[in-house]
């Protein structure tokens, strides 16, 4: 798994398995729903921007003051702050039952993780997805976009035109 995850990353193009076994090739670029595989969440320590602390200090109905005491950590960047870490990664981050990662500030979340885009060029998110892979859990292309248009515009061969094994009725 580690070697087709390396492969990928170096090309670009991705590659996903359908239920039925078949291949199809994706551009690497195209953006995905979130897997909330948490990788990038216990991998990296989010800039904090003097709008973010005022967003969660007020969704967490705290003082900007006590925000910055209990979530950030000063630093020499030219946002001055980043958002504090546990030994398992970022301080809002949590674990649903079935163990999928979830933001317990996500409408308040920092601008860069909102900013944020899952896509399949990403080894955050290829690595990710072989961790959901793993676990036995199977993300469907109907799970990863609802929409008609979103699975066609993603299945878009470069030419533009949807190969025929992806059109479903």
């Amino acid at each position: 798994m580690k070697e087709l995850i390396e492969s990928l990353a170096r090309t670009n193009k991705a590659i996903l398995k359908t239920s039925e076994g078949k291949e199809i090739t994706i551009a690497e670029q195209a953006p995905i729903p979130c897997l909330r595989c948490g990788i990038c969440c216990t991998r990296y320590q989010p800039t904090l921007a003097p709008e973010d602390m005022d967003n969660i200090a007020s969704a967490l109905e705290i003082s900007r003051a006590k925000c910055i005491s209990r979530y950030a950590v000063k630093v020499p960047t030219k946002e001055g702050y980043l958002l504090k870490r546990t030994e398992k990664g970022c301080v809002f981050l949590a674990w649903d039952e079935d163990g999928r990662a979830t933001c317990t500030i996500h409408p308040s979340r920092p601008k860069v993780c909102r900013e944020w885009t899952p896509n399949l060029s990403r080894p955050e998110c290829l690595e990710g997805l072989a961790k959901l892979k793993s676990r036995g859990q199977i993300m469907l292309l109907d799970e990863l976009f609802s929409s008609q248009k979103d699975r066609q515009d993603l299945n878009s061969s470069p030419e533009g035109e949807p190969p025929d094994q992806l059109n479903s009725p």
